[in-house]
């Protein structure tokens, strides 16, 4: 091939085919690519043979060479090639944690490689490429990263294939940067998410002609909560897809050609007939991964025949394939059953749920009744092209890529989709565009996906902050961990601990965190207690250990759905064991909820005992035994038992909780109402005690909570939070601050909190509560601020990482903030805190500020002599808010014409006082501003008892110009008695008085002195009062800006936003008058732009508070 020109296809034909050893790899892929002359061969030198002290690792991993081979001239450091030979008896995908440390051994004394991972026998044909690399050169170990490609027959290569192309037709110009490219998983997961997305909004339309006809004795109501139930469709078929490369589902269900041999008049591009969602993909669900091969009591997979039951777990549509229904019931007969409650049919119907009226969640209904319009009345219909079109059809979609059902890590990561691409998938459709709100649905939500490396970073300090953050502990979770034997028995202790930790995610969204919390923990109890089974491990921990709630039912669903693969991913498929030896999934109904977690139900203050009564306290043990029971129960019948128990049970808790009158009645009903098995219902409170059997609180609550102003929707959030007894409740403020507090109520005492959110609570005015909350009620032991640093791609805010244990504030937060200037800080959360972190003590509900302990030394002496400004007989403003800037602010030119067309003098004169200069936020500077030219006509609407309002007749000349914009003016909002005029502003005589002028956003912080009377638009703030000038040198001094400059926000880009409930508790010192004369003759100078005013300025502000050298050394030299 290294004479051909390369190509995706030739390329995929080398790269699926068997491993044909590192020569052939380095003709066919590397010469081409990189060039014969760039490539320098190493004659095989044999790693192991010169590092005896990595045998036994080697050995342990099952790795039998490691031959470096050559390496590729690529820049300063040359690119390593590897051939790795492994033992037969491993399997590479069940070992990655000890391939992964012999790797970093390895990549101790490099910076870059290419490593080919091989068995030993060539009857396992399956192999791996492997690019290795270490920003920034040589450097620490754990800065070594590993992106790897799944190879050889059986493989989907096509993604190797583009992105080895990639690298190819870039061979002239290659660096390291575009082999990194190349490797990029984040590139291939949104390249795959623009697909898939396109290919939902062709379902969610119309067009698409998808019906799930829901309610069926309304006719017109087939499209009903669609955008879910398509949603619900998208990641069943994507777990099959997964589930596909451990080969658990065959291949040929996926291929057209095949189907049309056993489907009748199978069209696969056809826009109306669905035959193979109904025939295929519905039985494949609800019949096959639903059903058990043949479960206790000897029932098999069947048909359904009987005319009056519609059991939901059998096949249906024999009618529309072309082969027997016992040849179908073969098609399907080497798919394991799954259990798990992801494949149950949410249909209604009469026999299995004793509803009135069938509803048809699914559609899965053998029913053939239709509509007068000729739609299926009680059958979903999804026309085939939407999974075979050329390109665009899911199917088609689905086969471009490569999946790995591991999910992946920061330091390792197959280059394919891994699991967790269903919560990016999930958190992302759920921003599709909603047309009858005018909003994304994510907006409505208020959620955004937490990137993997924060989220193993919260995971990380958590379950570090429960064991006890010490040496030995943070040993377990440091990557060149190795087992210390004279450490077992600290070890034992250590995993009993870990398996019985209590866990929450109040709002887990599509699972990132619970995932991240099952992987963290199997790792390190796979360090410390090797033995384990790893699904076994899993499972107890899922059932004992993990809990999650969520106000989206397909959120909890979506969650349920990642534990399932990772339970999954520790399987393998046996034909000679029952089942295949694929263990049932568990049932998980009662670990991930679908709750508003805010509402708590209270009892009544003389009913302290309401799970110590006796007869309640055997419901409440039975109950649980139940819930037990299902999580593990296999067949429908048994599941079916199990529930109509637990109904029963809640009855009678309806009838005791009544007749008690612990609760009030509406709350009463609602607890024992509360279905878990309802996949769609979602409880309107959240009870840990009665959902989960938590009685004593959590070790650990974790979160990405969502960000909605309570005030929204006309305070919908508002009106419904108000009165549940939240402290930290401001109808200004936002939902995660509830969320704070609610994990503090959800707590065990000593516990541990750790959320990411928007930063705003630590300086805006409705974060007073939340910061008085945290400073009396909390030990704050983490916070890290992301000023300006972008952590979620889909959103704007600015975030922070707090970590807080119930119990006593300590007055010693560990904190660190990033900037522009240190932002990839993010990807190594753990070792910038370590290098930058600054002690607080936060005890107060003042702006949380992040300062060193020099700058808080300072700020300090500031406060102890300062007065907060609001304080200092000073009111601030804003600018002039017109409605309409085009036509109200002029320039130079229109001003002179106006005037020119006055047609008398006192006319003019008039005319001239009413257009008055205008200063914008951008023509602000340090000490003075910028002369724009611009002018606004001030038809003001009067001050009531003061100053009539302007009346345009009498200014002709004024209205001409006007007129012009009368559709524009008359529409506006903003307009005062008339559209000629602007609209009330009770301060307006406060522009003419002398003031501060500052921006109202900000990167630069500038504050100018006006006495010229100057009025300014909207983007600007005034301050009026006494001692401006002395004031206008504080804050453009440097003392401001080292001290303060942190109370105010910082957005995207680091604008600050410099609004007035930021400003008005800064403290600020009152100095001696002849000081403050002697400062506004400088003040005079600045604004002259005479030379070294400023720096005149913030000397004598620095003597007035008699600073230390040290720190005024900070001061003249950090800004």
């Amino acid at each position: 091939m290294k004479k051909e020109i390369l190509s995706v296809e030739t390329l995929k034909g080398y790269l699926s085919s068997k491993y044909k050893g590192w020569s052939s790899f380095v003709d066919n892929i590397i010469f081409p690519i990189f060039g014969e002359d760039k490539f320098e061969s190493l004659s095989e030198t044999e790693l192991l043979e010169n590092s005896p002290e990595e045998k036994p690792l080697a050995e342990a991993t099952g790795i039998c060479s490691i031959k470096q081979v050559g390496q590729i001239d690529i820049g300063v450091q040359p690119l390593q090639i590897f051939d790795v030979t492994v033992s037969d008896r491993v399997m590479m995908e069940r070992n990655r944690v000890n391939i992964q440390r012999l790797i970093r051994k390895v990549m101790e004394n490099y910076s870059s490689a290419f490593m080919l991972f091989h068995y030993e026998n060539d009857t396992r044909w399956d192999w791996r490429f492997t690019f290795c690399h270490k920003k920034g050169g040589q450097k620490e170990v754990t800065d070594s990263k590993r992106y790897t490609f799944l190879l050889g027959p059986g493989q989907s290569c096509r993604t190797a294939a583009n992105n080895f192309n990639k690298l190819y037709e870039n061979r002239d110009t290659l660096d390291m940067s575009k082999i990194e490219d190349a490797f990029s998983v984040e590139a291939l997961t949104k390249q795959f998410y623009r697909d898939l997305f396109e290919w939902y909004q062709w379902a969610v339309s119309d067009a698409s002609n998808i019906t799930f006809p829901n309610d069926t004795a309304i006719e017109d109501d087939d499209r009903d909560d669609i955008e879910k139930k398509i949603i619900r469709m998208i990641t069943r078929i994507m777990f099959v897809w997964f589930i596909k490369q451990k080969e658990l589902v065959p291949d040929r269900i996926f291929d057209a050609d095949f189907l049309s041999t056993i489907l009748k008049d199978f069209d696969p591009y056809s826009k109306t007939e669905g035959n193979y969602y109904n025939a295929i993909l519905q039985n494949l669900f609800f019949g096959t991964l639903n059903r058990a091969i043949k479960d206790e009591n000897g029932n098999t997979r069947k048909f359904a025949t009987s005319s009056k039951r519609d059991v939901k777990t059998l096949y249906r549509y024999a009618e529309l394939f072309s082969i027997s229904e016992q040849e179908v019931i073969n098609l399907f007969a080497e798919v394991p059953f799954l259990n798990g409650g992801l494949f149950e049919c949410l249909d209604k119907t009469r026999y299995s749920d004793g509803v009135e009226q069938c509803y048809n969640f699914d559609g899965f209904s053998r029913n053939d009744a239709r509509f007068a319009d000729g739609r299926f009345k009680h059958r979903a219909v999804v026309p085939n092209n939407l999974f075979f079109a050329p390109e665009t059809g899911l199917i088609s979609i689905l086969s471009r890529y490569n999946f790995t059902i591991e999910e992946n890590s920061p330091e390792e990561q197959q280059v394919a989709l891994d699991p967790e691409l269903l919560g990016k998938v999930f958190e992302n459709l759920l921003g599709a565009y909603n047309p009858e709100t005018r909003e994304t649905a994510r907006n409505q939500s208020g959620s955004f996906y937490t990137p993997r490396e924060i989220v193993n970073y919260m995971v990380d300090e958590s379950l570090i902050a429960y064991l006890g953050n010490n040496d030995f502990v943070r040993s377990l979770f440091s990557s060149d961990f190795s087992f210390d034997e004279a450490e077992a028995e600290e070890y034992r202790r250590t995993a009993e601990r870990l398996k019985r930790v209590k866990i929450l995610d109040p709002a887990c969204g599509s699972g990132a965190f619970p995932m991240g919390l099952l992987n963290r923990i199997v790792e390190i109890l796979e360090r410390i207690s090797p033995d384990e089974n790893v699904y076994d491990l899993k499972l107890s921990l899922i059932e004992n250990c993990l809990y999650g709630s969520d106000i989206q039912s397909i959120a909890a669903q979506i969650t349920k759905l990642r534990f399932f693969i990772s339970l999954i991913c520790d399987c393998e498929k046996d034909a000679s064991k029952p089942n295949f030896g694929i263990p049932t999934l568990p049932n998980l109904e009662t670990k991930f909820v679908s709750a508003n977690t805010l509402i708590a139900k209270k009892k009544k203050d003389r009913q302290l005992n309401f799970f110590t009564s006796e007869e309640i306290e055997s419901i409440k043990k039975e109950l649980h035994q139940i819930r037990h029971l299902h999580f593990s129960a296999k067949s429908t019948s048994t599941k079916h038992r199990l529930r109509e128990k637990d109904l029963a049970l809640r009855e009678k808790l309806i009838e005791l909780l009544s007749d008690e009158n612990n609760f009030a009645s509406d709350d009463a009903k609602q607890l024992a109402e509360w279905n878990p098995y309802d996949q769609n219902a979602v409880s309107p409170f959240f009870d840990p005690e009665w959902m989960f059997g938590v009685a004593d609180g959590f070790d650990i609550v974790i979160g990405n909570p969502p960000y909605i102003q309570l005030q929204n929707n006309s305070g919908e959030l508002a009106k419904l939070y108000e009165d549940c007894g939240y402290s930290t409740f401001a109808r200004t403020g936002d939902i995660y601050c509830l969320f704070y507090e609610r994990g503090w109520q959800l707590l065990k005492k000593g516990g541990h909190l750790c959320y990411i959110t928007s930063n705003k609570w630590m300086r805006a005015g409705y974060g007073e509560k939340t910061r008085g909350f945290f400073a009396n009620k909390t030990n704050p032991m983490l916070l890290i601020d992301f000023a300006g640093v972008k952590i979620f791609e889909s959103a704007t805010v600015d975030t922070n990482i707090l970590l807080f244990s119930r119990s006593n504030n300590q007055h010693k937060t560990t904190c660190a903030i990033t900037n522009k200037q240190n932002k990839d800080s993010v990807n190594n959360l753990s070792d910038f805190v370590r290098q930058q972190d600054i002690i607080c003590d936060f005890s107060t509900s003042d702006s949380w500020v992040v300062l060193s302990p020099i700058e808080q030394s300072i700020k300090k002496k500031i406060e102890a002599v300062g007065t907060p400004l609001k304080d200092w007989d000073i009111n601030i403003y804003r600018g002039v808010l017109t409605g309409c800037n085009e036509a109200f602010i002029i320039d130079t030119a229109k001003r002179d014409e106006i005037i020119l067309n006055c047609q008398t003098e006192d006319e003019r004169k008039r005319t001239a006082e009413l257009i008055r200069p205008i200063l914008r936020g951008r023509d602000i500077k340090r000490y003075g501003y910028v002369e724009n030219g611009l002018f606004l006509i001030n038809t003001h609407n009067g001050i009531r008892g003061k100053l009539p309002r302007i009346d345009i007749n009498d200014y002709p000349a004024v209205k001409a110009h006007l007129d012009r914009y009368w559709d524009k003016i008359s529409a506006r909002a903003d307009k005062g008695d008339t559209p000629y005029n602007l609209r009330n502003c009770a301060y307006l005589e406060d522009f003419s008085k002398p003031k501060i002028i500052y921006p109202n956003m900000t990167k630069y912080m500038p504050f100018a002195y006006d006495n010229q009377g100057y009025l300014t638009n909207q983007k600007c703030f005034i301050m009026t009062g006494v001692h401006l000038p002395y004031l206008t040198a504080f804050f453009n001094s440097n003392i401001f800006k080292i001290c303060y400059r942190d109370c105010f926000p910082e957005l995207q880009g680091g604008t600050r936003e410099l609004s007035k409930i930021f400003f008005e508790n800064i403290r600020i010192p009152q100095i001696d008058k002849l000081i403050e004369y002697d400062i506004e003759n400088m003040l005079e100078d600045a604004q002259l732009g005479n030379d070294y005013a400023d720096l005149r300025i913030d000397k004598a502000l620095i003597m007035c508070l008699s600073l230390q050298e040290y720190e005024t050394f900070i001061l003249n030299y950090q800004i």
